[in-house]
């Protein structure tokens, strides 16, 4: 064992002291930029090819970071994964030693790696850690002989230190002392290297979760079905918009917070502008305000009625740091709470109708029944007219009688329109459409003949099976749209050019109602878009948008269907508008709601007469009309009625009013049917109310016969011959069998 010479000893600390600068002065010799230079300054005294420091992995690869010497990088990917030989992983990591390979080309996997990178022959020295608190070179300092294992200073080993030649051979089997002491001082910096980096892993995997939870975060927010919003407390203007709020208004969100006043541009009413801007204005002083109703405008589309929240965001001194908010699409809502609301209306009106029904016809019945016996009388022996006198007074007793029919059929059509809808499934009428149409016509016709002429082409068609009232509503919604797309004329002149149509036909399956107009029409783009809800392009003031398409489920529920056409084909000039609604014909009549048999016009034999009804004036028109045939006794009300029966006095035929005060007409028919079967057989009932779900029921079931006032005094006569003739085939029959 000869001595190192001093000179080898002098260059070989020089050497170590490079390799310990660069070592002190990085803190992770990991990265690309500290481990060139950590080649650069190894090189300077060693000759390699590559220089390459690989750490040991726990499924028994290895991971590398290498640099080619002469700054230039290695192909690998820095940090890239290799195959670990087992030799070299036994050798190095768990005994320590160094290992070398002469030839990579004949080698492994590994070697091959190095042999296509120029590296023929490498060796690979164990790295051990540095012990707790030491500083850079002290495994250097301490460095023994070579084998001193792997237990030398009681450290493991954490890494090899690779040293490739481009020779063949050219790593020797027992590496220099001054690689082996490079390798010890290695120790503490790749010991800090890796506390760095398990830190920046643990910190990039933490800064990785945080980012994923924003994501998560910002998603969830994007999809939320509201728009969500956060303002600049001291400007007011948009610093935040989710994503749903540009698929719900149609305004890309880069835009929108580039568009000053955005959201407040975005409420379409005068109402909602105030009402957001209010909420901001509280939620700046840092007050929280209640939430609203408005509808926001969309672009490409319809308005949408949203429900708006804002509110402030305070910070612990007290300090409005945000305004945030959230605007939420309530447009199903509120279409489904219209809707009750117009049925609601609907249905007080249809009660209020059917009072005013009963207050107007028990006089328009009087009205009739007076005109009768004033005819009568202006026809009688002691009436003498000269000139025209006579015919002037008929026609005038005509004319009255015709107008308080007119006022009868207005009232009925009203009610019969205002009536709510029946329940799903109930039973529907034999409605005469042509009736339908007249009495729809009759309640537009003010709002028509001011801007148009009104053509009727009604041609005799089946009855269709539905809700009459229903499709009145629908005929109705059709002529005041007709209608009001109509300007106004200046002349009379004017309004004879304009007209709307009204046509009924049929092929004998199906019934269509026409009605169309001479009006503006509707624009091409708005065709499909009318039966949309709250689709409108009137004014507020004028309608709500809601009539077509209330008007298309009330059809299409009849199992028919209501389409537009705008121009209408073959108009020339081109322009105004069609609906054309088309029903199945009527099937099976068994299918309909029993309907009350027109009164046949019949004479009978003299009989005794009961009239109950609370209106006195009309008690004793009728009579006076019917005692000119019958004996006729008066009741004011069913109680009275009840009285009289009891007191012994007999009647063949009970003609009653279905509503009065007190017993109602059909209690005491039920009460006279379980004392007096024979009795209940003449009962006739008398309403002013038209028909309703409960009348048409207790009718269906008694089967006794309706006067609808007001009514002449011939139907009157008539229904009693009916009543009449028809119990008196049983008497026969009975005293036929006694013989």
């Amino acid at each position: 064992m000869h001595a190192e010479p001093a000179s080898e000893r002098v260059g070989r600390l020089v050497a170590l002291n490079a390799v310990l600068t660069v070592v002190a002065r990085h803190s992770n010799l990991l990265l690309p930029r500290p481990f060139e230079e950590l080649a650069g300054a190894v090189g300077r005294f060693a000759a390699f090819q590559l220089l390459a420091v690989v750490f040991p992995e726990p499924e028994g690869g290895l991971r590398a970071y290498s640099v080619f010497r002469g700054d230039a990088l290695s192909a690998a990917p820095f940090g890239a994964r290799l195959p670990a030989p087992a030799a070299l992983f036994r050798r190095v990591f768990a005994e320590g030693e160094p290992f070398s390979c002469d030839d990579t080309r004949a080698g492994n996997a590994l070697a091959q790696m190095g042999a296509s990178e120029g590296c023929l022959s490498y060796v690979a020295l164990p790295v051990r850690a540095a012990p707790p608190g030491a500083e850079p070179g002290q495994l250097a300092a301490r460095s023994g002989p070579a084998g001193a294992g792997a237990g030398g200073f009681g450290c493991p080993i954490i890494a090899a230190l690779v040293v490739g030649y481009s020779d063949a051979g050219a790593a020797a089997s027992a590496p220099s002392p001054l690689l082996e002491q490079i390798a010890d001082a290695l120790g503490a910096g790749l010991d800090r290297s890796l506390r760095v980096v398990a830190g920046e892993r643990e910190a990039a995997e933490r800064l990785l979760r945080i980012r994923e939870l924003e994501e998560q975060h910002r998603n969830l927010l994007d999809n939320a079905p509201l728009i969500i919003f956060r303002l600049d407390p001291e400007s007011g203007e948009l610093s935040f918009l989710n994503r749903h709020a540009e698929r719900l208004l149609g305004v890309p969100v880069a835009e929108a917070l580039k568009t000053p006043g955005f959201l407040g541009e975005a409420h379409a009413d005068p109402e909602g502008v105030m009402c957001f801007e209010d909420a901001v204005a509280r939620a700046k002083l840092g007050a929280p305000s209640a939430s609203y109703e408005a509808r926001l405008r969309r672009r490409g589309g319809d308005a949408i009625t949203a429900r708006g929240t804002v509110y402030p965001l305070v910070s612990d001194r007290g300090r409005v740091v945000a305004i945030e908010g959230v605007l939420a699409d309530v447009s199903t809502e509120h279409a489904a709470r219209t809707r009750l609301i117009q049925v609601d209306r609907l249905s007080t009106l249809g009660t209020l109708a059917a009072g005013v029904a009963h207050e107007i016809n028990n006089p328009a019945a009087f009205i009739l029944l007076g005109l009768d016996m004033l005819d009568r009388l202006l026809r009688g022996p002691n009436v003498r007219m000269e000139g025209s006198a006579a015919s002037s007074a008929s026609e005038l007793v005509k004319e009255l009688r015709d107008s308080i029919k007119r006022i009868v059929d207005i009232v009925r059509d009203l009610k019969l329109f205002a009536s709510p809808p029946q329940p799903e499934g109930s039973r529907r009428t034999l409605t005469d459409a042509n009736r339908t149409v007249d009495s729809a016509l009759s309640l537009t016709r003010g709002q028509i003949i001011e801007r148009a002429q009104i053509v009727k082409n009604l041609t005799e068609v089946p009855p269709i099976l539905m809700d009459d009232g229903r499709l009145g509503q629908v005929i109705v919604n059709l002529l005041v749209n007709a209608a009001q797309a109509i300007p106004k004329p200046s002349s009379k002149h004017e309004a004879r050019d304009q007209t709307v149509t009204v046509e009924t036909r049929s092929d004998g399956e199906t019934v269509e109602i026409v009605v169309s107009d001479t009006g503006a029409g509707i624009a091409e783009e708005n065709l499909p878009r009318i039966w949309a809800p709250f689709f409108t392009t009137k004014g507020p003031e004028v309608g709500t948008g809601l009539g077509l398409s209330i008007s298309r489920e009330i059809i299409e529920r009849a199992g028919g269907q209501i389409t537009a056409e705008s121009p209408v084909p073959g108009r020339v000039p081109p322009g105004g508008a069609r609906f054309i609604i088309s029903l199945p014909a009527a099937g099976r009549t068994d299918e309909a709601t029993p309907s009350v048999s027109p009164v046949p016009r019949l004479v009978s034999k003299r009989v005794r007469v009961l009239v109950v009804e609370d209106e006195a004036s009309l008690a004793r028109a009728l009579s006076d009309q019917l005692g000119r045939v019958h004996e006729v006794a008066l009741a004011p009300s069913a109680d009275a009625a009840m009285g009289m029966l009891a007191g012994g006095q007999r009647f063949d035929v009970v003609l009653c009013d279905l509503r009065m005060p007190g017993m109602s007409g059909d209690v005491f028919y039920t009460r006279i049917r379980e004392s007096d079967p024979a009795l209940a057989q003449g009962f006739i009932f008398m309403t002013g109310v038209g028909f309703g779900a409960d009348v048409e029921r207790f009718l269906a079931s008694s089967g006794r016969p309706l006067l609808e006032k007001p009514f002449s005094a011939e139907d009157a006569l008539s229904a009693i011959a009916e009543v009449v003739s028809a119990n008196s085939a049983p008497r026969a029959e009975a005293r036929d069998s006694s013989r």
